[in-house]
């Protein structure tokens, strides 16, 4: 089969992106597929098993026009593609963007379509689907960026710690915890670097859980325990700053109503393919979904790959069940259309 796997993009996390799309393009050239890799940013073909290094920084993409992007969806490799599959993690690759320009170009691709990648990535439009179908997630308000602290009525949230962070944003970009009013101006500038909107929730203490959904399937719970205390950029993409238990140890009821409550997620949200549900749970046991990833990472280390091992499926195993996915998805599309 022939599959353009998008990958890099101009987003914050256009380097994770990179190393999630130079693994499930090898995963897929294992499978025997003819694979071409396709920086989103301008539309470059990267070689094959160096995309990362080949790749220029993202300071260098950021000089070229937004409109460069639309060349990604227009060169040969995409437009003959059979699958083409989404690395692209964050904003014009993970909030329908790229989705719409595939749609419009006539492509099957893998993962969620325009309206529920834009609900997921946008938290606060998330959280109001979640309210409505009463799915449990912390108190929050929206604020545009550069609104004084001050003007906040935080015991609204239940007062401090607070979390502020950019309201479309991915991988812990621009948030901070809040623990004292001093610092939720310093916090909210940080978050309107990002993103025009701010948005502030209460924080849970508790454990971090998350959960990947594929198709409508959860996987084993990822319990993540950072050694700092704070599952930040460099925790995350750090070796060694981050213990990780999968499956998490947990009551056996609790385990399965987190799971559901996963599904539960991408379903209200409309999403395909693979997703990861993160969590906050409670010493009373109380879960409190925090936000669904409709690109999560896909570097061979990442949680979505963990968690199908612990499942027994490979790497390259869950890379295929992704393009089987995209088809199947696409084929029903086409049957319902007409």
């Amino acid at each position: 089969m022939k599959v353009a796997v998008l990958m890099g993009g101009r987003s914050s996390e256009r380097e994770i992106s990179l190393r999630s799309g130079q693994g499930m393009a090898q995963a897929l050239r294992n499978q025997g597929h003819d694979v071409t890799s396709v920086d989103a940013a301008d539309g470059s073909t990267l070689p094959a098993g160096k995309e990362e290094a080949a790749a220029p920084k993202r300071d260098a993409v950021l000089k070229l026009p937004l409109s460069a992007m639309l060349a990604a969806v227009q060169v040969p490799a995409v437009q003959s593609a059979d699958v083409v599959l989404i690395a692209l993690h964050g904003t014009y690759g993970e909030d329908g963007c790229i989705q719409a320009a595939l749609e419009l170009a006539g492509k099957t691709y893998t993962g969620s379509g325009v309206l529920a990648s834009a609900l997921a990535m946008d938290k606060a439009m998330s959280k109001r689907v979640f309210e409505r179908e009463a799915i449990p997630t912390p108190h929050w308000m929206l604020l545009e960026a550069g609104v004084p602290g001050r003007s906040i009525d935080t015991s609204l949230l239940g007062g401090y710690p607070l979390v502020v962070k950019p309201n479309a944003e991915g991988s812990t970009v621009g948030l901070s915890i809040v623990r004292h009013p001093s610092e939720l101006d310093p916090a909210i500038e940080l978050a309107g670097r990002h993103d025009q909107q701010v948005l502030v929730e209460r924080y849970v203490d508790g454990r971090e859980l998350t959960v990947a959904v594929v198709g409508e399937e959860a996987f084993p719970i990822v319990e993540i325990k950072p050694k700092s205390g704070f599952y930040d950029y460099e925790a995350k993409y750090t070796k060694g700053k981050t213990e990780y238990i999968c499956p998490a140890v947990l009551d056996k009821e609790l385990g399965r109503h987190v799971r559901e409550l996963a599904v539960e997620c991408a379903a209200v949200l409309g999403c395909r393919g693979v997703v990861r549900v993160d969590f906050r749970l409670t010493e009373d046991d109380e879960p409190y979904v925090l936000e669904v990833n409709t690109v999560p990472g896909m570097t061979p280390t990442s949680l979505v790959p963990m968690a199908a091992q612990a499942k027994g499926i490979s790497y390259d195993q869950l890379v295929g069940r992704m393009l089987d996915m995209a088809r199947a998805d696409a084929n029903t599309a086409r049957a319902t259309a007409h």
